[in-house]
């Protein structure tokens, strides 16, 4: 199975795009409030990203990354108890396909998460 051209693959963040947000977020991480395993694979402390997550192809790369702020109405409404996530919405279903837990479970490990996203989906992410 290839990704859908007709569904979009969302990778969502558990924290607002917002300045406020961002901020807010990064408050509550460095008081032990706050997690987002989607976070700490991306950018973990780095702002500008890790360089894995910055060189993503594949299915990695075709994914909307987007905070929960950022969604669209229907899809926020269906994940927004499962943040963050990795969901897909074909028009019709928003459906979750790697959960926060299987996100913890990369521990913060970038090639770890594409290998799952990998076997969600499918695919064959290029190298």
């Amino acid at each position: 199975m290839t990704v859908s051209k007709e569904a979009t693959f969302y990778a969502i963040y558990d924290a607002d795009g917002s300045w406020v947000g961002e901020l807010r977020y990064l408050k509550d991480k460095c008081l032990g409030k706050a997690v987002c395993a989607l976070c700490d694979l991306s950018h973990g402390w780095n702002p500008l990203g890790k360089s894995a997550f910055n060189r993503r192809q594949g299915a990695a790369g075709n994914l909307v990354w987007a905070h929960r702020d950022e969604l669209p109405e229907r899809v926020l409404t269906h994940v927004k108890d499962h943040l963050p996530c990795v969901a897909r919405d074909d028009g019709h279903a928003v459906e979750v396909l790697i959960s926060r837990d299987a996100l913890k479970g990369c521990e913060g490990d970038f090639k770890v998460f594409e290998h799952l996203l990998e076997q969600k989906l499918g695919t064959t992410i290029a190298t």
